[in-house]
């Protein structure tokens, strides 16, 4: 199995962790000693193809977010470091009206919707039997549903359904263990045990276990990687007391159901390039995205890398307000004009955003440039 970025959580196979959604990037390693540290300052400009979207004013929109890693080797493990920090979105810009355009402008909001930085990880790794047992603050989605063509809110795809599947009912950094083994035949799992809460509400949410209707998160992932395909399937389970009228979902005696679904992705060489495709299915009854579908590749052209992509995330029948499936296509060029400077195109269709079924379609075009040493 291919190892992550130890940036992330070091026992996903097939995470790259980079740069995309951004007009300056920026990107070092430096070795002192025994340490590595890593950084990457990221920023954004996208322009929506309408001036006004479903009655609403949209703006074009600057935004940046930084993201700063460590990893130091520690009594045989390692200690992993990681801080972010993203901008405040502008009222009526893109990422305001159209949330699911920019996949990391909104990561590190706090409950006032205003951006900062946070430690997003700080976990203890260390080497067991045939895998990495970690412990501390982790962000789960390092750990599971990942792959190498859309797994990456800075390098590849801006778009947020791209980035993780919709239908999970994870949790971003928060209080947790995580395992990662291979079981020999290129077979291996992934298994997660969590807070239900991350730091997006509040960074004490983190830590809340069981107050205020909070529970726990857990994921068990299967993985295997061939010759020329890789695929993993996975179950999640969140059993925090789920507010079911916040998601339109109008049924009292649900709310203190647990989340549940299942997911999937697979991936293999087309070409040059390769292509992933990615599914899950949620319990309806109790959140709003019940199913996904998504199909992206990437194929590199010289010092060019294209990526193309196209997803359904379908509604819950059981939503009372009026509703549609909603559906994201997006296409990107990132071009390394010289060693450690890119420049990047990007274009997105997203139609019914939020389930919305008055936003029939918009067009937004982005660009991004990366500076790296």
């Amino acid at each position: 199995m291919q190892q992550p970025h130890v940036s992330r959580a070091p026992a996903r196979p097939s995470h790259l962790l980079s740069a995309a959604c951004a007009s300056l990037l920026f990107a070092g390693t430096v070795q002192a000693e025994d340490a590595t540290i890593e950084g990457i300052v990221i920023g954004t400009y996208q322009h929506a193809g309408q001036s006004t979207i479903a009655g609403q004013d949209v703006k074009d929109e600057f935004s940046g977010a930084i993201d700063l890693s460590i990893s130091a080797p520690l009594a045989g493990g390692a200690l992993e470091v990681e801080v972010k920090g993203a901008t405040t979105p502008i009222t009526d810009g893109v990422s305001s009206v159209l949330p699911e355009a920019n996949a990391s402008v909104g990561e590190t909001l706090d409950n006032n919707d205003e951006g900062r930085i946070v430690a997003w990880q700080l976990f203890y790794r260390h080497d067991v039997g045939a895998g990495s047992l970690a412990g501390g603050l982790i962000d789960v989605s390092g750990w599971i549903d990942g792959n190498d063509v859309a797994s990456d809110e800075f390098t590849q795809f801006m778009g947020t359904s791209f980035l993780h599947n919709p239908t999970i009912d994870m949790p971003a950094a928060t209080l947790g263990m995580a395992y990662n083994a291979g079981l020999g035949g290129g077979f291996g799992l992934a298994a997660v045990l969590s807070n239900a809460t991350g730091i997006e509400p509040c960074y004490r949410c983190a830590f809340d276990l069981g107050r205020d209707g909070n529970g726990a998160f857990a994921a068990l992932e299967g993985q295997w990687a061939g010759n020329s395909m890789t695929a993993n399937l996975g179950y999640w389970t969140n059993t925090r007391k789920h507010d079911t009228d916040g998601d339109g979902i109008d049924d009292d005696r649900l709310s203190e159901n647990p989340a549940s679904g299942v997911y999937g992705n697979l991936s293999g060489g087309l070409g040059k390039g390769q292509w992933n495709l990615r599914a899950g299915w949620a319990d309806p009854k109790v959140q709003a995205a019940a199913g996904f579908l998504g199909l992206a590749y990437s194929y590199p052209l010289d010092r060019v890398i294209i990526g193309a992509g196209v997803s359904q995330t379908y509604a819950s029948d059981e939503l009372t307000d009026p509703h549609s499936d909603l559906t994201q296509a997006e296409i990107y060029g990132r071009m390394e004009v010289a060693k450690g400077l890119t420049v990047t195109a990007d274009l997105q269709h997203i139609a019914h955003s939020g389930f919305d079924p008055t936003q029939d379609g918009t067009w937004v075009v982005g660009t991004r440039m990366g500076v790296s040493f």
